[in-house]
């Protein structure tokens, strides 16, 4: 492949001046991360797709705002080897043999439908999941049941692959004191799964004008995922928000930095009680309109 000088590359970013080498060289190290996942999202992955299936022309530079930044990530003498600098380094690979001239062929394989067996055991969880407020005290959940849960979360779908969410797992009795929430949560019972989000990634991409809220989704899907996996592990969980006013207490409180923003949190436990599993009105009363094709 052809040696590009990367230093002529800028990368791009929304609203604002791009970033040259020199701006990503005095970069925090979680910001410039979070913008090479984005950057490969949005110039690379997002584009690949049509330009195979000749549906637009190959932008120009393709692929190249990606490689400086990982070029300045290895500069900076940081490894490279997790799982999303793998995800990367794959799509820089095939973009590169793009530009020139390569054919390639994406090896991954299609989505197959799921057994019957296998929607049953997803119809189960999806449906039998629900939401529990009270524990069995003094019952300890597994430390490796919670990296479970945790693991569920970090799985979560997040806008523009920015993985702005972050965890808080409480045990402490006095901690758990600071994380306000309507429903009572005896410490003796459960374990507090805090979750939080980075603003600073936003703000580098540009994002926190265009689509702050995306921050919030990206919290809420792993709070879904997390309390998924808590049922099917066969711990009870309830997701609890929290207002502005209570979340910034509890930044202080904690001594969360300024840009750490609670969004929600979830109780985790042994249920103590069954409860009467609450159900939703009629899919039609719940549709505004289906578009016929």
């Amino acid at each position: 492949m052809k040696k590009t000088n990367l230093d002529k590359i800028t990368v791009f970013r929304v609203g604002g001046e791009p970033y040259t080498r020199e701006d990503l060289m005095k970069m925090d190290p979680v910001c410039l991360r979070a913008l090479f996942r984005e950057r490969v999202h949005h110039t690379i992955e997002v584009e690949i797709y049509p330009v195979l299936l000749g549906r637009k022309k190959m932008p120009k530079d393709f692929g190249l705002q990606t490689e400086l930044i990982l070029d300045v990530w290895k500069a900076r003498g940081y490894s490279d080897e997790d799982e999303d600098f793998q995800w990367g380094k794959n799509y820089i690979e095939l973009a590169g043999k793009m530009r020139s001239g390569e054919k390639i062929e994406i090896e991954e394989s299609l989505p197959t439908p799921f057994t019957e067996v296998e929607m049953a055991v997803v119809r189960k969880l999806i449906w039998e999941r629900r939401s529990v407020r009270d524990w069995v005290p003094d019952k300890p959940v597994p430390e490796e049941m919670i990296q479970e849960i945790l693991e569920a979360g970090r799985a979560a779908p997040t806008g523009c692959n920015l993985d702005i969410v972050r965890f808080i797992v409480i045990r402490d009795t006095e901690t758990a004191k600071m994380v306000w929430s309507d429903i009572p949560t005896p410490m003796n019972s459960c374990v507090l799964i805090v979750i939080c989000y980075d603003t600073r990634v936003y703000e580098t991409i540009g994002h926190d004008k265009l689509v702050p809220h995306n921050m919030l989704y990206d919290a809420a899907a792993a709070g879904d995922h997390m309390c998924l996996m808590a049922h099917a592990l066969g711990l009870g969980a309830v997701w609890l928000s929290c207002t502005e006013k209570t979340a910034n207490r509890f930044q202080k409180k904690y001594g969360l930095p300024e840009y750490i923003k609670q969004a929600l949190h979830i109780a985790v436990g042994w249920t103590a009680i069954g409860s009467v599993k609450s159900l939703r009105m009629p899919l039609s009363q719940m549709m505004i309109q289906r578009s016929s094709s």
